[in-house]
């Protein structure tokens, strides 16, 4: 009975060491990840309640610098909820890749949504690539205007550490 006894509690502790230990190891590779975008929308009605939202602008942020993105969101109008990616292109080429998540609502002005997405890593090129980490998106949406702004924060893994 001891030797299930122990061995019950000491593999649960074993995996919990070895989860913290690695994610540790994980985040020391992390850098901020922040800045600025605005662009314009695009909108496509693909039935009442569904719209792809096609989004293209520019922005300055850390580690990519000057930037421009074009994102692509499938936006439920009944929930409220939005999924798609975005392709994050810095001034040298570089690119990131991310799929994105997201919720929005009115604002007390009228004609402006509030839009938080959260933003996963899935790929890169350059010195971005075998990029991980996610970050925030919150941004605003005129829906008279087309135009959206907004900034973004979160971790990515240094650039060029995996290379």
């Amino acid at each position: 009975m001891k030797i299930i006894t122990k061995t019950r509690i000491y593999l649960p502790m074993t995996a919990l060491i070895v989860t913290a230990a690695l994610a540790v190891a994980a985040s020391q590779n992390q850098v901020p990840f922040k800045g600025a975008m605005q662009g314009h929308d695009s909108d496509n009605l693909i039935s009442p309640t569904i719209v792809v939202v096609t989004t293209t602008g520019t922005g300055v942020g850390t580690q990519l610098g000057q930037f421009s993105f074009t994102q692509q969101g499938t936006v439920n109008l009944e929930a409220n909820t939005e999924s798609g990616f975005t392709h994050w292109v810095a001034a040298n080429g570089d690119t990131i890749d991310t799929t994105l998540v997201g919720t929005g609502g009115p604002t007390d002005t009228p004609d402006v949504l509030s839009i938080t997405e959260i933003h996963t890593i899935t790929g890169g090129s350059g010195r971005f690539a075998g990029a991980q980490g996610s970050f925030t998106v919150e941004r605003m949406a005129n829906a008279a205007t087309f135009l959206t702004s907004g900034s973004f924060h979160g971790v990515i893994s240094s650039p060029g550490a995996t290379h």
